[in-house]
């Protein structure tokens, strides 16, 4: 094999490569677009929650409302959701310390 075939040969797998990353990136963007949009699906099923369905799991109607108000349509709702229960119970934490 000569050094001209070898190096069309590398140019053809490379941009194989480059294609094959390409369409598994956007494969992932379209999955997780689709996540988002099912999670927000069911953020409106939370929202139907009642007050005490929600403190039963840890959420206020606050944090519902503002995960669904911070997030940008293809992001996910739901990862916002733990980060305010944390923050709450952290708070209550250092004020059930201070009393």
């Amino acid at each position: 094999m000569s050094t001209t075939e070898r190096m069309i040969n590398r140019e053809i797998s490379g941009s194989r490569k480059i294609e094959t990353r390409l369409f598994a990136g956007i494969v992932l963007f379209g999955k997780s677009v689709l996540r988002a949009l099912r999670n927000r699906a069911a953020m409106t099923h939370l929202n139907g929650l009642e007050d005490y369905q929600l403190n039963d799991i840890g959420l206020t109607r606050l944090d519902v409302e503002i995960a669904v108000n911070r997030s940008k349509l293809h992001e996910d709702p739901f990862s916002l959701l733990p980060r305010e229960a944390r923050q709450r119970g952290h708070r209550f934490a250092a004020s059930a310390g201070r009393a």
